[in-house]
Parts: structure tokens; C-alpha cells; sequence
């Protein structure tokens, strides 16, 4: 039809024009502070007195460090000056609400550590008895020696080991039992020590009879009160 009405002569009608639909216009974005480097330089970055003072009031008293101590002639006035904590830090909470190791880092602990000691005794007391003792034989040689020094050594570490590790084996597993036992009651840790003491001499020596197992708890309790007393200036034992 469009190209009839041009032969003719006549105008085509104009179609109405449908106005598109605007779409609604964008709500303005509240403006963000920038995190830019360079913003910075737009804002006051002097230190508040106030906070400054109130932070030194509460902040934790501890040891100055300079690390630039010695050296003032070479990098000029002191730049910084740290803190350092007097107790240690821990990451996690739960690390520093631990007042002791757990019961098997206890048993390795004593267990090593008793056995440890015990063979150093027995070297030591193979030693002397090496001094002391003088051979039968007149022509003593230096393997003859160097022999006779080991099996005597040997002789003397071999039970002193054995028998400090089984104690440090027991006392560990009483002591954390007790510990774990008494807690609730509110009694001091040194009870349970003493307590971990007496049955770890006592049972040690009951093979030998009750009046060994008696006096060998007694000897407990006195070792014992030596190892609390030892933990007051030594906390790790």
C-alpha cells in the first residue's frame, strides 16, 4: 500500500509513535570512604591525645626494647621502641587457660625423664666403683680396661634406668589421675602429688612385702615434696 499511495499521490497515515517505557533512574549509591593509599593524605592521621593516653593507661606493662640500642651515632634518634610482654603470649585462648601438660605428655615426661636420670646415676656409681676396685689380674691391658669399665658401668645403669623409669611411669599416671579425681573437690595440686608419691613407692615395693611398700611411700612422699618445691621456681616440672 505504501507504494501505491506514492503513485497516487495520496500521504500515508502516520502510525502513532508508542513511546518506549524509561526505565526508573538508578538510586544514588551512598559514598564509601575511600580505602585508597593515597587517602591518606585527606584525612588527619595525628594521633588522638585522649586515645593515645587512655591506650597507655591500659596497655600491659612490660620490658623496653630498642632495637637500635649501640647504634644512635649511626641511624640517628631512636625510632621506635617496643614492648615486650613478661609472660608468654599465646595465639589461642584455649593455650593459655592450660595450667599443665595433659596426662600423656606427663607420662612421657617422667617416664623419659626418670629413666634419664637413672641411667646417669648408674654411670655415675659404675664410675666410682671402677676408681675403687682394683683389677686381679696385674697385667691389665687398655681393651682389658676399656672392657671392664663397660660392664661395670653397665651393670649399675642398667637397673638404676629401669627401675627410675617404672616410677616415673607410675607417678605420672597417679598424679594425673588424682589431679583429675581431687579437681573437683578444690584441692591444691600438691596433694595430688603427694598423694601420686606415696602410691608410686609404695606399689613399687609391695612385691617385697608391706613394710618395704610402707617405708618406700615414705620415700615417695619426701620425693614428691621435692618435686612441688621444685615446681615453685621451676613451673614445667
Amino acid at each position: 500500500m505504501g507504494l501505491l499511495d506514492r503513485l497516487s499521490g495520496r500521504k500515508a497515515r502516520e502510525e502513532p509513535q508508542v513511546p518506549e517505557p524509561t526505565a526508573p533512574a538508578p538510586e544514588p549509591v551512598p559514598s564509601l570512604p575511600s580505602t585508597s593509599p593515597h587517602s591518606d593524605a585527606l584525612r588527619d592521621v595525628s594521633p588522638n591525645n585522649t586515645l593515645l593516653a587512655s591506650a597507655t593507661m591500659t596497655a600491659p606493662q612490660g620490658r623496653l626494647y630498642n632495637p637500635y640500642e649501640g647504634l644512635t651515632a649511626q641511624v640517628g634518634p631512636t625510632k621506635h621502641v617496643f614492648r615486650l610482654p613478661e609472660g608468654p603470649e599465646f595465639v589461642f585462648e584455649e593455650e593459655a587457660s592450660v595450667r599443665r601438660r595433659d596426662w600423656t605428655q606427663h607420662l612421657q615426661f617422667y617416664c623419659g625423664g626418670g629413666y634419664l636420670a637413672g641411667g646417669v646415676v648408674g654411670v655415675a656409681c659404675g664410675l666410682y666403683k671402677f676408681a675403687v676396685d682394683k683389677p686381679e689380674i696385674v697385667t691389665d691391658t687398655l681393651k682389658l680396661k676399656t672392657n671392664r669399665l663397660l660392664n661395670t658401668t653397665g651393670s649399675f645403669a642398667r637397673p638404676f634406668s629401669n627401675s627410675c623409669g617404672i616410677l616415673g611411669l607410675y607417678f605420672s599416671g597417679f598424679e594425673s589421675l588424682y589431679v583429675y579425681q581431687l579437681e573437683q573437690y578444690g584441692l591444691p595440686d600438691s596433694v595430688s602429688t603427694l598423694l601420686a608419691g606415696f602410691t608410686s613407692g609404695a606399689l613399687f615395693r609391695l612385691p617385697r612385702g608391706p613394710r618395704q611398700a610402707v617405708v618406700a611411700g615414705a620415700v615417695g612422699v619426701a620425693a614428691a615434696g621435692g618435686i612441688t618445691a621444685l615446681r615453685k621456681v621451676f613451673p614445667s616440672l
